[in-house]
């Protein structure tokens, strides 16, 4: 359904850097669906990695220590907590990159979306 690209459930972590409000997510949902078109329709999505190795680049440590080092914080739920809320997750740009897309941006979906990303943690390889 999701394609071969799909991070295997519960064993993946999804990674977005930075807090995540429903403010926030509405803007970043409304950039993507400005630019990006999907089997023609407007596409309704924000940002993410996915941690899919234990180490190198596209490994949790890999993307905190270097696409997201900018972020002091980070919201870490696993791929398949994203699926279940009934988000998908689509393989966009250069791996590790995802699009979580949603259904819409209205608040009950951007709020739903807040729940799943879950609390903010600590990035410790925050740095300039």
């Amino acid at each position: 359904m999701y394609g071969k690209n799909l991070p295997p459930d519960h064993a993946v972590l999804v990674v977005r850097g930075g807090p995540v409000t429903v403010e926030k997510l509405r803007a970043h949902s409304q950039r993507t669906q400005r630019t990006f078109v999907l089997d023609g329709q407007p596409v309704w999505g924000v940002s993410v990695f996915c941690a899919l190795e234990e180490s190198g680049a596209m490994s949790l440590d890999g993307i905190l220590s270097g696409l997201l080092r900018s972020y002091p914080t980070v919201h870490l739920p696993r791929a398949g907590t994203v699926l279940e809320a009934g988000f998908q997750l689509l393989p966009t740009f250069d791996r590790p990159h995802y699009t979580l897309r949603l259904s819409s941006n209205e608040d009950n979906e951007l709020q739903k979306l807040v729940r799943t990303f879950g609390d903010r943690q600590k990035n410790s390889y925050y740095g300039p």
